[in-house]
């Protein structure tokens, strides 16, 4: 029993561990990625529909007490507006931001250019731009790979060319479509 108890223990630390690696990296992307538009839920969008009451139907009695209904049409509207609005807001802060980091890049170059590492800098900036432009963590699970051997059915993206395309456009041309 004891070691059930032991093993739990380490189990829970585990788990604390965890959580607070991911809060101190969840803090650290949002001091990155300060002012850009990108936060911790992106890729999952919050709508808000507001729904406005029906044309008032007092033909029959029996109606039920108001209905809300709003049109598909209505809500793409009103949501493409705000979406509009937003991201004019979000690419000006954004590359504003960018500048900035740019020039504060700029600077620790100039620095580094003077202190005889400007090389190093350089090769550190490529290795630290590399890092950060690639995806680190776990991929969505619908989400499609570039490898169509990894892909549920090796099914593969559009626009890739095929070796049965290719054969086909040799022998008939690139005009038939099949």
């Amino acid at each position: 029993m004891a070691d059930f108890q032991e093993q739990l223990k380490n189990y829970r630390q585990q788990k604390q561990k965890e959580r607070l690696l991911n809060s101190f990296k969840l803090k650290l992307k949002r001091f990155w990625m300060l002012g850009t538009g990108a936060d911790a839920t992106q890729g999952k969008c919050q709508t808000t529909i507001e729904v406005k009451p029906a044309s008032d139907k007092s033909s029959d009695i029996n109606d039920t007490p108001e209905e809300y209904v709003s049109s598909d049409d209505e809500i793409e509207a009103s949501h493409r507006v705000v979406n509009a609005s937003e991201d004019k807001n979000n690419k000006c802060l954004k590359y504003t931001l960018w500048a900035v980091y740019f020039l504060f890049w700029v600077t620790l170059y100039v620095i580094a250019i003077e202190l005889k590492f400007g090389l190093v800098f350089l090769m550190f900036s490529a290795l630290f731009g590399i890092y950060f432009n690639t995806r680190t963590g776990p991929k969505d699970p619908n989400e499609i790979s570039a490898y169509s051997i990894f892909n549920k059915n090796c099914e593969s993206i559009d626009g890739t060319l095929k070796a049965e395309q290719f054969e086909r456009e040799i022998r008939y041309g690139s005009g038939s479509v099949r």
